[in-house]
C-alpha cells in the first residue's frame, strides 16, 4: 500500500510495498519522493496519466503491470488506484494499492495456451468435430468437417445444421438427438446423411456431448463422429446381395414346394389315367386268350382295336411327359427350318381329324399365306394340343375353329370352341402343369397339355393369350414372328 498526495508524492507506504518496489525497480521508496519518478521509464506517462485522471475524475482506476525481474522472471501487478475525498469532496489523497497477481496471471496463461493447443489439435482431428447451440446453429467447425464437405468454416458458422447439412430423412434422429442433449445427456452412434457443397452424400456416425455453463445449464452439443459413406455403400452392397440370395434361396424353394406338388399331382393323375387303358388292355387280352379257340375274326378285330386305342393313348401320356420333362430341364433343341404354312395347316388338321375318330369338323379360316422360319415340331405340338384339347372338352359339339392370319411380320392362330368353358377363379393356373378345371375332372388328361403349349410359344418367342366362358367355350390365341432367329 502506498499512499500519495494529489501531486503525487509519496505520503505513506508498507513494508510489502517497499519490498515491491525494489523488486521492479530498485529505485528507493521514500515520502516525498514522486511515484512516478519510482516507475520504470515505460510506465512512468502511463501513472501519471492515471493520477490525472483520478484527480480530476475523482474515482477509483484499476491498472495492470507487468515487470522484468533482475532474475529474468516477470512478475504481474493489479493496481488499484482509489481517491480519498474530504468533506468538501476536495481530493486530499489517493491509495495505490497493489497486489502481485503473477500466479494467477501465470495459470490464466498455461490454461489459454492450453486452449489454443486443444482447439489446435481439435481442428486438425482427422474427425469430423463441430460444435452447436441449444439451437442448433453451429458454433465451431473443424477442417476435417471442411475437407468432408466442402464447406468452409465461414460458410456454416451461425447457420442451423439441418438447414447446411442433415438430409430430410435424417432430420427425426436428429430431433432425438437434440432431445437427449437438453437433457444433459450424452448421446451415442447416430447415422447421419450429409449434404456436401457439390451435392454427394457424406454419411457420418456422431456422437454428442452437452456443453454447459458456470450454473451447468445446457448451452449446446460438441458432435465427435467418423465418415461411414464406404462402409454404408459397403453395407449396403452386402444387404443387397444378401436380400438377392434370400430371394434366389426362396425361389429355388419355392420351385422345390412346386415340383413336390408336381410330382404328387402326376402320381394322382398318372396312377388314375394308367389304370382305365391298362384295365381295358388286361380285359381284351384275356378275353383273346380264353377264346382264342372259338372266336372269331370280327370278334378278334374289335379287341385288338381297343388294345391299340388305348396302346395310343397310353403313348400320348408318355409323350407328354417326356416333352414337358424335356421343356423343365431345358433339353428341347430349337432346329428353324423353312415352313410352308397352307401345306403346314393342312396336314395338322387332317392329323388331329384322324386321331379323334372324325368325331368334330375343324373349319379352317385363313387369309394368303406364305413360308415361316421356325422349329416345325414345336409349332406343330402347339396346333396339336390346342385342337384336340377343343375336341376333347367340347363333348356333344361338332365344329372347331381353327382361324390363321398371315400379317406382315407374325402369323396370329386361333382355335376356338363352343365347349365347356374354363372358370375364372381357374384362368391363372391353365398354364400350369398337372392343373385341370374341376369341369373337366371326368375327361381324361394329365394336365399337361397347356403347359407344354405355353412353353413351346415361348421358346418360339411368342404370346399366348384367351378368353373363356363357363358352359359357351373357349378361344386360344397365338401369335409368333416369321422369322426365328
Amino acid at each position: 500500500v502506498i499512499m500519495v498526495d494529489p501531486a503525487g508524492k509519496v505520503v505513506l507506504y508498507n513494508n510489502e510495498a517497499v519490498r515491491i518496489q525494489k523488486s521492479v525497480s530498485g529505485a528507493p521508496l521514500a515520502v516525498g519522493n514522486s511515484i512516478a519518478e519510482l516507475e520504470n521509464p515505460d510506465r512512468r506517462q502511463t501513472v501519471t496519466d492515471i493520477l490525472k485522471t483520478v484527480k480530476r475524475q475523482k474515482k477509483s482506476i484499476k491498472n495492470f503491470a507487468e515487470y522484468q525481474m533482475p532474475d529474468g522472471c516477470r512478475i504481474f501487478l493489479e493496481v488499484n488506484y482509489v481517491p480519498v475525498l474530504g468533506p468538501g469532496k476536495e481530493l486530499r489523497f489517493i491509495n495505490i494499492v497493489a497486489q502481485d497477481i503473477t500466479n494467477r496471471r501465470l495459470f490464466e496463461n498455461k490454461l489459454r495456451e492450453s486452449a489454443t493447443e486443444v482447439s489446435r489439435l481439435l481442428d486438425n482431428a482427422h474427425a469430423v468435430i463441430l460444435s452447436i447451440d441449444s439451437r442448433g446453429y453451429i458454433v465451431d467447425w473443424n477442417h476435417h468437417c471442411a475437407q468432408l464437405t466442402g464447406f468452409a468454416k465461414n460458410d456454416v458458422l451461425s447457420k442451423k445444421l439441418t438447414d447446411v447439412l442433415i438430409s430430410d430423412t435424417h432430420f427425426p434422429a436428429f430431433k432425438d438427438m437434440m432431445t437427449e442433449i437438453l437433457k444433459n445427456q450424452a448421446a451415442g452412434n447416430y447415422e447421419f446423411s450429409f449434404r456436401a457443397r457439390d451435392g454427394h452424400e457424406v454419411m457420418v456416425i456422431l456422437s454428442a456431448t452437452p456443453r454447459t455453463n458456470a450454473k451447468g445449464q445446457v448451452v449446446g452439443a460438441t458432435l465427435v463422429g467418423q465418415d461411414i459413406t464406404e462402409l454404408t455403400t459397403y453395407r449396403r452392397s452386402l444387404e443387397k446381395l444378401v436380400e438377392t440370395k434370400t430371394a434366389a434361396i426362396q425361389r429355388i424353394l419355392k420351385k422345390e414346394k412346386e415340383a413336390v406338388e408336381m410330382k404328387s399331382r402326376f402320381v394322382s393323375i398318372a396312377s388314375h389315367e394308367f389304370r382305365t387303358p391298362l384295365s381295358s388292355i388286361d380285359f381284351a387280352a384275356s378275353f383273346i386268350k380264353r377264346n382264342a379257340s372259338t372266336i372269331g375274326s370280327k370278334k378278334l378285330n374289335e379287341k385288338v382295336e381297343v388294345i391299340e386305342k388305348h396302346v395310343s393313348y397310353m403313348s400320348h401320356l408318355i409323350e407328354e411327359v417326356l416333352t414337358y420333362s424335356k421343356n423343365e430341364t431345358g433339353k428341347i433343341r430349337i432346329i428353324p427350318s423353312e415352313i410352308d404354312l397352307e401345306h403346314f395347316i393342312r396336314d395338322v388338321v387332317e392329323e388331329v381329324i384322324c386321331s379323334s375318330k372324325h368325331s368334330h369338323h375343324i373349319c379352317v379360316s385363313n387369309n394368303t399365306m406364305g413360308t415361316l422360319y421356325t422349329d416345325e415340331k414345336l409349332l406343330r405340338n402347339i396346333l396339336i394340343n390346342l385342337l384336340t384339347n377343343a375336341i376333347k372338352f367340347s363333348p356333344g359339339k361338332e365344329e372347331i375353329a381353327l382361324n390363321v392370319l398371315y400379317h406382315k411380320d407374325v402369323i396370329s392362330i386361333e382355335v376356338r370352341d363352343e365347349g365347356l368353358g374354363i372358370a375364372r377363379e381357374e384362368m391363372n393356373k391353365i398354364f400350369q402343369p398337372f392343373v385341370r378345371g374341376k369341369a373337366v375332372a371326368d375327361i381324361p388328361g394329365t394336365g399337361l397339355g397347356l403347359s407344354i403349349v405355353k412353353k413351346a410359344v415361348e421358346l418360339l418367342k411368342g404370346s399366348i393369350t384367351v378368353q373363356s366362358t363357363p358352359g359357351k367355350g373357349s378361344a386360344f390365341h397365338v401369335t409368333i414372328p416369321h422369322c426365328l432367329r
